[in-house]
């Protein structure tokens, strides 16, 4: 075991008696995990546990949590077709100190954003490796000194309704950390519930300057000022839009805001938001849902497989982006497993609008041009895959062949002739590879 993060995760195990609840179904992630905790970490007790269900899964986690035992859940972002949004809001209101990490797809910034909103300790983008999960863990659960402690100490006390001694914890933190903002929120937040306003909102504004771009300040701005200035309350929640704008239900309140004003024109751009954001979200939901019925029926039935992912396109219409390559890529496949690769060259065209540098979409309508006889055409898709990246064969022996044997037919042997290297790297005993490598040498 060695690093830095493998100590810190293994530590959380064997010396904090920490367990990792799983709620995926995802099987390749489910052993990617088991192997990081029980083979890589070699953690020889029973602290993993993996579910499907989230039903399955909650309930380990209140047992768990009746144990005292400190937990990490990781989570799908997608489960069983839906989003885990409501899951997420759930455990941390019941349990705040309880640390999530979601799995997912893609994580743009703004994804990023909303899920650290929603109390989110980390987001990992699948497919993610070993060394990616330890890091990620470590982040997780690594303590954070005497703040940390203190932070916990005070909400504990703020929580029994012992003021008094929730305010001293907070000088504590700000003497040890001056202007901290989670020293000034909890301060705020003791302020607040004696009912003084005033000060509350000196110690939220002061968090809120000492981290601009921490979303938690904000979000106590705004719930101070909500009952007693509108417009102030306004100010801050579009500065929390602007940092976080897939919060669909924060759009909504906006756009009530400016119908109270009677300001229609930007109530209703927000509405109008709110709504695509909320598109948003199910579309991604929808994308989910297609690529699990592509996969199950790819090999059997790509008619089918072209079926669904046809509809899943055309439903986001204008909001397709460069995170739907992976749907154009199945459904040229799916395409030309029914021998039509014209149509599969026209899918390709379309994806390469949105994403004209992605070597792999290249690749894949020189494959199109193939199947329709084509070489020629084919031989500048590769060229223009290399262009994009000039080794994007090196990982895969079929590429690495596929690439090769065009060039070689093409005669354009200089080309051809690194990748039947890289498919000997890859595999010593491709006989394929060792014989047109040979043939072309001889013709040199």
């Amino acid at each position: 075991m060695a690093g830095k993060y493998d100590s810190i995760v293994y530590d959380y195990f064997e010396k904090s008696n920490g367990s990792v609840v799983l709620i995926s179904e995802d099987m390749i992630f489910k052993k990617t995990l088991a192997t990081t905790i029980l083979k890589v970490l070699g953690i020889k007790r029973n602290c993993f546990f993996a579910f499907e269900n989230i039903r399955q899964g909650l309930k380990k986690i209140q047992e768990l949590e009746k144990k005292s035992v400190e937990t990490v859940v990781f989570i799908e972002r997608i489960l069983a077709g839906y989003p885990s949004t409501d899951t997420i809001i759930t455990l941390k209101r019941l349990l705040p100190e309880l640390k999530i990490v979601v799995l997912a797809g893609e994580t743009k910034r703004e994804n990023i954003a909303y899920f650290y909103e929603l109390g989110v300790n980390n987001v990992i983008s699948k497919p993610a490796s070993i060394n990616n999960i330890i890091e990620k863990m470590a982040f997780t659960v690594q303590p954070q000194g005497k703040l940390s402690e203190y932070m916990s100490i005070g909400k504990r006390c703020m929580a029994a309704g012992k003021l008094m001694d929730a305010m001293q914890i907070a000088d504590k933190i700000l003497r040890l950390k001056p202007e901290s903002p989670a020293g000034l929120m909890l301060k705020g937040d003791i302020f607040s519930l004696q009912g003084d306003l005033t000060k509350a909102l000196d110690c939220y504004h002061r968090a809120h300057d000492s981290s601009k771009l921490y979303l938690e300040p904000i979000k106590k701005l705004v719930g101070a000022y909500r009952e007693v200035d509108a417009d102030k309350a306004l100010v801050y929640m579009k500065k929390l839009d602007k940092l976080s704008p897939l919060n669909a239900e924060r759009k909504t309140d906006i756009g009530k805001i400016y119908v109270h004003r009677k300001e229609m024109d930007m109530a209703e751009k927000y509405f109008d938001q709110a709504l695509d954001a909320a598109t948003q979200e199910a579309m991604s939901l929808i994308s989910s849902v297609a690529e699990n019925i592509s996969e199950a029926v790819e090999q059997t039935s790509p008619r089918m497989a072209e079926k669904y992912l046809s509809r899943v396109l055309e439903a986001k219409g204008k909001r397709l982006g460069p995170g739907d390559i992976t749907l154009f890529n199945k459904l040229g496949i799916a395409l030309r497993g029914q021998g039509k690769w014209k149509e599969a060259i026209e899918n390709y065209t379309q994806a390469l609008r949105i994403s004209p540098d992605d070597e792999g979409l290249h690749y894949n309508m020189g494959l199109a041009y193939i199947d329709g006889g084509e070489r020629r055409l084919a031989g500048k898709c590769f060229e223009n895959a290399l262009k994009r990246n000039p080794v994007f064969y090196k990982d895969s022996e079929a590429v690495s062949m596929n690439v090769g044997t065009l060039f070689s037919e093409l005669r354009e042997y200089e080309k051809a002739i690194p990748c039947f290297q890289s498919a000997i790297e890859i595999n010593p005993n491709n006989a394929a590879a060792h014989r047109k490598l040979a043939a072309m040498e001889d013709s040199l």
